[in-house]
Formats: C-alpha cells, sequence, structure tokens
C-alpha cells in the first residue's frame, strides 16, 4: 500500500491546473479549488479507505499479542528480571481490550512485579484498576491478599484491615475445589504476620495514597515570575509591540536582568514525535509516564501517565484521532499531526483569549510558493475527509455551532458561505470551512511551530563517561512566546519541565529593548549562508540580525572546521581547495601538497581507533587515536571540532583503563575548546564540566593517599568545575533541571573529603 508521501508525489505530478495567481490569498478560497476536485476526492477517499478494505490496523487492539507479551513478563518474572517484566506487561496492557480478562490480568501481573520492586503505592494503583475491570473472581483474594501486604509495607493498617476483610469475603465465596484448606491455612497464617508486624498509623486517619502519575502542573517552587495580565503566559516585565518592518515582537518594558524568567507556558497543543525518546512520556501531559501507564482503551501505541490524562485527552481530542493511531497515520504526516491536534483543540477550547492567540498567529500565506501551498492544500483536504470518513465529527452539532461562534469572521477574512445557518449548510459547506480553517492552522505551525526537547544520556561505547544531549520528544505551538522575533544570537534560553516551556533572559536586557528568541539557526553552530538559507526556506525572510551583519560573528561557526594559519595560527579559509586566506590576520598563501593527504591521513586513524576498540584491542586504539591527535593539532585550528572529539576519544579510552589523571588531562582540552566555541555559559560547556567531574570523582574515590598535592588539586578543581556548571545550569534552567540535581549531588559527595585535608 501506498504511504502519503507517495500519495502526495502522485497528486503533486498530476496537478497542472493550480496556481496562485488567480485566486486571491485566503486560505478559504484556496481551499475552494481542493473541495470541488472531485477526481482529488476521489483519490484520497480511496487512500484512506484502504486502509480498513486491507486491513492495516497495526496498532489495533490484539488480546493474542497481549497474551503474547504477558507470557514473556510471566517469563521475566520467573527469572527476577522484574524491570524487563514490568515493560512486557506493560505491552500486554496496550494490546489488551480494556474490556477483557486479559487487560485484567495484564494489570494484576504488572501489580506483583511491583511489589517485589517495593513501590508499593504503584502496585496498589494496579490493584485497584485491576479490580474495576473485569479480573476474574476466582482469583481476586490474591489481589486483596497483595493489597494488604502492600499497605503492611507502608504501615497503613487501617487500609489494610479493609483489604484483610475484602480477603476474607473472597475466601468465603470460594469453593474447596479453588481453595483448598491448606491454602486458606497459609493465608491466614499470612494474615496473622501482617496484624503482628503493622505498625498503628498514628494519625488514626485513612491514607489518602495520592495517585503515583498523577497529571498536574509543576511546582516550580524557584521561579520568580509574576504574569502579565495583558500578555498571557509573559512575565510583567514585557510588552508586545508591532511595526510593518517586524510585525509583533517582544520588547522588555523595564530592565531585565540575567537569568530572569520570561515566560512559563503551557502549549496550546502538542504531538510526540515518533521516536524511543517519547515513548517514555505521556501522550497528554508529556510528564514522564512513569511505572503504571494507561493504555488508550481504543489503540494500542497512545499511552498515557493517569486514567485522568486518558480521559482528558479522550474528551477533548483523542475520540477524532484514535483510529488514525490505528492505522498509523499520524506518523506518517508529520507537521499535519499537530495541525489535527490544534485544530481540535480549538473546537473545545472555552477559552476565548487562547482561541484568539492561536488564530491571530501568522501564516505568511502571501509569501508560500505555489508548489508548496498545493502540498499543503492537498494535506488540509486529506484531513477533513479522514475527519469524515472515520469520526462522527462533521454529526456532533454541539461542537461545530461552538466553533462557528467563536470566529471573527471579518477580521479572518472568510467567505460569503459563513453567513448560512449552521441548519442549512450541506456537507460541502462544511467541509470546506473546517478544510480552510485546517489549512490556516497547518502555516501557522511551520512557522511557529516548536519542538519540545528534554535531556538524556548519550550511550557509550566507552562506559565509563555518560554524555548528556538534548532530544527532541513533541512539536507543540506556544502562542505567547511565538510572538518573540528570530535572532542568530538570542538573548534568551529555552529549557522544559514535561510540556511547560520556561524562558529566560541570558543576559542583561535593557528596558525598550528586544527580547530574541532562535529558531533553529544559532550563529555559534551554523555558518551565515545555511542560516540564512534555512530561514528563509522555512520563516520566509532574511535575517538580518548583528550576527548575520557583524563580520566578526557572521562566520563564527565556520573557522571550527577550517585549517591552521601558519602565521598566527588563526583559522583559515581555502580557495579553490589550494589557497588558504586567514580569518584572523588575513595572511594568504598556497597550500602544501601533503595537507589534503594528511586530512584523509586523520581520518582513517580515527577510524582505526573505533574499529581497535570495537575488537576490544585498547592499548592499541590509545596509540593511534594519539597519532590522531598529532596529525590534526599540525594541521587544524586549535580549537578545531574533530581536535576536541579526538582529545574526548582519548579520554574515554584513558578512563576505561582507570588512567584517570590523564584522562582529566585530555578532557579539560576539550572543555577548553567546547567553552571557545560555545561559550562560558552554555549548556554545552555545562555538559562537558558534569562529563569532567565524573572522572576527577572516580580518581578522588580510588586514591588511598589523600595527602599529595596531586589529590588535594584534583580535589579543589572538582569543587570549581562542580560549581561552574551548576551556576551555568540553574541560569540556564533552574534547581528543578535532573542535570541541575545530579550535580548538586555531586557537590554535596565531595564537601566531606575536605574535612580531613588541611586546603
Amino acid at each position: 500500500m501506498d504511504s502519503w508521501q507517495e500519495i502526495l508525489r502522485m497528486v503533486v505530478r498530476q496537478n497542472r491546473t493550480f496556481s496562485l495567481y488567480d485566486r486571491e490569498r485566503n486560505e478559504f478560497k484556496i481551499m475552494d479549488y481542493f473541495v470541488n476536485n472531485s477526481v482529488l476526492k476521489d483519490q484520497l477517499v480511496s487512500w484512506l479507505l484502504s486502509f480498513k478494505h486491507m486491513q492495516l490496523f497495526p496498532f489495533k487492539k490484539s488480546n493474542d499479542k497481549s497474551q503474547e507479551y504477558r507470557r514473556k513478563g510471566n517469563s521475566e518474572f520467573q527469572a527476577k528480571n522484574y524491570q524487563c517484566c514490568l515493560e512486557a506487561y506493560g505491552l500486554s496492557l496496550q494490546y489488551a481490550s480494556w474490556d477483557s480478562e486479559d487487560f485484567a490480568l495484564a494489570l494484576a501481573n504488572r501489580s506483583a512485579a511491583l511489589f517485589y520492586m517495593g513501590k508499593y503505592k504503584a502496585c496498589i494503583q494496579d490493584i485497584e484498576l485491576a479490580l474495576e475491570c473485569n479480573y476474574p473472581a476466582a482469583m481476586m483474594y490474591k489481589l486483596y491478599l497483595r493489597a494488604a501486604q502492600c499497605y503492611s509495607k507502608l504501615q497503613k493498617k487501617i487500609e489494610m484491615n479493609e483489604a484483610v476483610v475484602k480477603l476474607r469475603e473472597c475466601i468465603s465465596k470460594q469453593s474447596s475445589d479453588s481453595l483448598t484448606s491448606s491454602k486458606i491455612s497459609d493465608i491466614e497464617k499470612q494474615i496473622e504476620f501482617l496484624t503482628a508486624s503493622t505498625v498503628i498509623d498514628m494519625t488514626g486517619k485513612k491514607d489518602a495514597t495520592s495517585p503515583v502519575n498523577a497529571c498536574v502542573s509543576p511546582a516550580f517552587d524557584h521561579i520568580i515570575f509574576e504574569e502579565n495580565s495583558e500578555f498571557l503566559s509573559a512575565s510583567k516585565n514585557l510588552s508586545i509591540k508591532f511595526s510593518v518592518e517586524k510585525g509583533r515582537y517582544v520588547v522588555a518594558n523595564q530592565d531585565i536582568k540575567k537569568g530572569d524568567t520570561l515566560f512559563y507556558e503551557k502549549p496550546f497543543a502538542f504531538v510526540l514525535l515518533d521516536n524511543g525518546e517519547s515513548d517514555a512520556v505521556c501522550a497528554n501531559c508529556c510528564n514522564d509516564k512513569g511505572d503504571i501507564p494507561i493504555p488508550c482503551k481504543f489503540c494500542a501505541c497512545t499511552i498515557y501517565c493517569s486514567k485522568q490524562c486518558m480521559e482528558e485527552a479522550w474528551s477533548t481530542y483523542h475520540c477524532y484521532e484514535c483510529f488514525g493511531h490505528q492505522i498509523d497515520l499520524w506518523n506518517q504526516i508529520g507537521i499535519a499531526h499537530l495541525t489535527v491536534r490544534t485544530f481540535l483543540k480549538c473546537c473545545a477550547e472555552s477559552d476565548m483569549n487562547k482561541f484568539n492567540t492561536i488564530h491571530h498567529l501568522v501564516t505568511n500565506i502571501d509569501k508560500i510558493g505555489t508548489n508548496d501551498m498545493y502540498v499543503y492544500g492537498v494535506s488540509a483536504l486529506m484531513m477533513t475527509l479522514y475527519l469524515k470518513t472515520y469520526t462522527d465529527f462533521f454529526q456532533t452539532v454541539d461542537v461545530h455551532e461552538n466553533l462557528f461562534k467563536k470566529f471573527d469572521n471579518k477580521e479572518l477574512n472568510m467567505i460569503s458561505l459563513l453567513d448560512l445557518e449552521f441548519e442549512n449548510w450541506t456537507d460541502g459547506n462544511k467541509e470546506h470551512y473546517v478544510s480552510g480553517l485546517i489549512l490556516r492552522h497547518m502555516m501557522q505551525l511551520i512557522c511557529n511551530g516548536h519542538a519540545i526537547t528534554k535531556l538524556s544520556l548519550e550511550k557509550s561505547e566507552l562506559e565509563s563517561i555518560a554524555a548528556e544531549y538534548q532530544c527532541r520528544v513533541a512539536t507543540a505551538i506556544y502562542p505567547s512566546a511565538s510572538m518573540m522575533n528570530h535572532s542568530c544570537k538570542p538573548n534568551i534560553i529555552n529549557s522544559f519541565k514535561g510540556q511547560y516551556l520556561i524562558v529566560k533572559a541570558t543576559e542583561d536586557i535593557a528596558s525598550e529593548e528586544e527580547v530574541l528568541n532562535c529558531y533553529g539557526p544559532h550563529y555559534r553552530r551554523m555558518a551565515l549562508e545555511d542560516r540564512q538559507t534555512s530561514l528563509k526556506n522555512q520563516y520566509c525572510f532574511t535575517c538580518e540580525c548583528k550576527a548575520c551583519t557583524d563580520r566578526a560573528l557572521q562566520n563564527f561557526a565556520d573557522k571550527y572546521k577550517k585549517l591552521n594559519c601558519k602565521e598566527c595560527f588563526g583559522a583559515v579559509k581555502v580557495v579553490n581547495g589550494l589557497t588558504a586566506t586567514c580569518l584572523s590576520c588575513d595572511t594568504t598563501y598556497e597550500l602544501q601538497e601533503n595537507t589534503l593527504y594528511e586530512i584523509e591521513e586523520s581520518k582513517r586513524l580515527f577510524a582505526k581507533t573505533q574499529d581497535l576498540l570495537r575488537l576490544n584491542k585498547t592499548l592499541d586504539a590509545l596509540e593511534t587515536a594519539k597519532q590522531c591527535l598529532e596529525v590534526r593539532t599540525k594541521i587544524f585550528y586549535k580549537h578545531h571540532e574533530t581536535i576536541a572529539i579526538t582529545h574526548d576519544l582519548i579520554g574515554k579510552i584513558l578512563a576505561t583503563m582507570g588512567r584517570w589523571l590523564e584522562a582529566v588531562i585530555q578532557l579539560e582540552y576539550s572543555l577548553t575548546s567546547i567553552e571557545e566555541r560555545y561559550g562560558s555559559d552554555s549548556i554545552e560547556f555545562a555538559n562537558e564540566l558534569n562529563k569532567l567531574t565524573d572522572i576527577c570523582i572516580r580518581y578522588l574515590d580510588e586514591e588511598e593517599n589523600i595527602n599529595t598535592k596531586q589529590y588535594k588539586n584534583i580535589l579543589k578543581k572538582t569543587r570549581r568545575y562542580l560549581r561552574q556548571a551548576e551556576e551555568i545550569l540553574r541560569l540556564n534552567y533552574g534547581p528543578w533541571n535532573n542535570s541541575c540535581r545530579q550535580i548538586t549531588e555531586k557537590v554535596c559527595l565531595i564537601e566531606p573529603l575536605f574535612e580531613n585535608l588541611h586546603l
């Protein structure tokens, strides 16, 4: 069966008549072409229906799959691999129908794994849900016994006694065939033991036992943030202004200090990306799913952190998206999934301020080319037809009446058919209207979409050092933060706690100065030409920020990929593969004939090092890596990215050999280059400091002679590096951030070491 991308390519090739030059730039008039194109509509409907005709439901519930995963979980349980069996039981839950016995059995089995892992509150929640979900009556006594054991562990005597009462009720209803007298005797002995060992709850009150995975807004006690009554989710120190050249933009209305929080915003809508990192977060709130995630009742790929999140998602948007998940439609259409989600959230939104912030976002409709607009129009029509073909959206009258009443038709320049009474609308009118709104959202999201990221550990063949990196887990729309204009040299930084976006100032911002975000192309990471191309293609403007107009900053990122100047040791630019011109002193000279050979030789040596490591030939790998470093140091600019990478690799090799001090020296070389390239307040620099202190702490932990000058120097250096990293992370993120907490823990770990030394 053809994928969506293949269908798009086919209909684009067939297009011979669509043009933007003979129609007004208006999403509803543009969609007039598509909704009245019967051939195109038939093709799209046929493609959508083919999923059902061909029985292509990769994420449909399947009790057979559920049982298969449950058996795998049972095997892992028997082997006492509780974390593995927890994952298997989770998959069993995903594929089990909620009204089936398989669902309840998977919950019960997961509760057993949680019990043996000491996660008693989570265990109790699974037990309670299993009892609600068709768990076999003949085995209920097992769950009540496990619940009583959990409450005993938690020292909750009242709840334990209630579970014991239920347990005995179950036993009394069982026949002698299902429960023998010896089995009942064994249960009674366990009850006696629980009763004797459980401490009385001195409060005398029943434990409220809050849900382990309860979906709540994150509490940021350390954030100093007073919201602006006229600018949703923004600090009171910010204002929106407008100019013909800039459009709407954000300025400081009073002096802002470095580190101040400027935005604290929940997205209007977000969708998870299809990657391994997003598997760990809730599809509705983007918080970690925790130990007891809850699957959707109807599709096998949507997972929530709690029943509360599941129900909220279903009532708001998932009831319309669910079938699309079952046929794996949303993973095929990219940003269009967020478009559908945004449209559906608008339908359910009762807050007119939030509603209007979305519909007034820029669309760049007057700058989009004909070919791109054709693709967007086809996509908007397909999503409209999906809603009509596979959901009852168009029959949900109250939703439509609510949606239609919200719009200021004149402001959005909607077409005359909107003046009709809703009761007189034909299906064609409704499709036209909805597809126009979907097209509008799609264009808005292309230039206003925002990635939600989280920090993850980078897996390495060399386990002595673990590096953190930013990974994308979702795409979202933050309408208030979207008001910031772009600069390749921004004065803010974005971070996330779950779905919440936190924007902080990375430098002092004077009153009336513009607050500037980076839309992706950063001057420290991307060359000028690449930045300009990227911004022009996606956002339809030519950047004229300081980094793009100041000669000293224009090609800042380039020098970290350049050769070494023989005169001043700066970075040189190679012209025509023969002539080199220094970016610092403007010296021009001819390249030596063997330079290109040495570049290739350094690549060969680096690749050989990695091959030797895979063969566990550590000493040979170390020697080869040093040869590579020698060649690269000779020909490349001193902060060339490959030199930093080679120092880092040598440091990792030395760490695997337990040669901690030598590893520290290598990583400090790399640290200097990272600071030079990304800045002393950058997350990259903090991550490098964090990695370096891991090696320092290993040395301090293993060194027996603590009275040497060398030991004392490393100890002082470790504390200095940790405090530096902590300061950077607190500036860019905050104490709620995992990396920041880890740094604080390491500081606490080494402080006692100073007590025995006279420093």
